[in-house]
């Protein structure tokens, strides 16, 4: 496939005869835009298109003084959340921290104001006196709040509009928002300054992630990423190649969008574990960011608690031709190395020979 496009063909089959897709079938075809955020969106009653919100996400990345990286996952099924996932490359490889095991997890307490949202405790914690950090994480208009007891605390302040996505679908629609946040603070005792993302996800009631569409089968790689460069200003988006029309390059600054184009190409280098050392997601006019993995960055101890042959790895994406100095970068790339060569999927430099 050397255009490293995908599509699924639903309109002929082996026999010549047409074949109509079944009513609402439109090739999960995905709309991405940038959008002015307020507090109200973050309340799990609201409803965009009339979807429920099925989960949220707090993640992100950041550097301590000696350079190590540090990655952080924490994800809320309404008021229930299973504990954080505190890695670092402090061994030379991403590990999790020890500390990530006395993290909040159950239910938390959930209070909503027009002035904040607060998420904070554990009542599983209280009920069976386990040796749990204290969870007390706080969203306003313009930045949040992120405490966990003595192992991490954060401040951070909005980065402009964030970016929504959504697939068409009748059986299974999908909508997701992200916001991203410039954050400082200490993580295990060390200063660091990186990013946050918050993300929520809405689709039909009653899959879990792991259970849904996109994850056992339209997607083939997905990556969030984030730069600071030393002139201060800071680009940022939701990239991904994968099946049917789940393709999409959206990218934003401070002051809103740079690129927001659906129907990406994709190009990937694995090594010999099939970790991706590299992968494209290239537009249809020519532009190209590539992911680049971190020294260490496999997230193996992550990704073997998932299924279906997904990786997740830690890295930079940035522009292909990009010169700027750069401060602090982080991504959060996840991959499906087998959905690559069932497509046919070529290397990025065969991508960039596109541009």
């Amino acid at each position: 496939m050397s255009s490293n496009r995908f599509h699924i063909n639903t309109n002929s089959n082996p026999t010549g005869a047409t074949v109509a897709p079944r009513l609402g079938e439109l090739g999960y075809n995905t709309a991405v835009a940038c959008y002015e955020t307020e507090l109200a969106m973050h309340l799990p009653t609201s409803r965009p298109f009339g979807l429920t919100e099925q989960s949220w996400y707090l993640y992100g990345g950041w550097r301590d003084a000696s350079g190590a990286l540090h990655i952080v996952e924490r994800k809320f099924c309404g008021p229930m959340t299973a504990g954080l996932w505190l890695m670092n490359t402090r061994s030379g490889k991403v590990s999790l921290a020890p500390e990530s095991l006395q993290t909040v997890r159950g239910e938390v307490k959930r209070e909503y104001s027009a002035q904040e949202h607060h998420l904070f405790g554990s009542l599983l914690g209280k009920a069976g006196g386990a040796p749990e950090e204290g969870l007390d994480f706080r969203l306003r208009g313009d930045g949040l709040s992120w405490r966990e007891g003595e192992i991490l605390g954060l401040e951070g302040t909005l980065v402009g509009p964030g970016i929504q996505i959504a697939s068409i679908d009748h059986e299974e629609p999908f909508f997701y928002t992200s916001e991203l946040y410039r954050i400082e603070g200490k993580v295990l005792g060390e200063d660091v300054r990186g990013f946050v993302f918050l993300d929520h996800g809405y689709w039909p009631h009653g899959a879990d992630w792991k259970e849904f569409r996109i994850f056992n089968e339209t997607q083939l790689s997905w990556s969030a990423f984030a730069t600071e460069f030393e002139d201060g200003t800071v680009e940022w988006g939701q990239v991904a190649i994968g099946r049917e029309g789940f393709n999409f390059v959206a990218v934003a600054d401070e002051k809103g969008p740079v690129t927001m184009q659906a129907g990406t190409r994709g190009g990937f280098d694995p090594d010999a574990d099939d970790w991706a050392q590299r992968i494209g997601y290239q537009t249809d006019d020519g532009q190209t960011w590539v992911f680049e993995l971190e020294p260490g960055g496999q997230m193996a101890q992550f990704s073997d608690a998932r299924w279906g042959g997904y990786r997740a790895q830690a890295g930079r994406i940035l522009r292909h031709g990009e010169d700027r100095p750069v401060r602090v970068a982080f991504s959060w790339g996840e991959t499906f190395i087998t959905r690559f060569r069932d497509e046919g999927v070529g290397g990025v430099d065969e991508l960039l020979s596109h541009s």
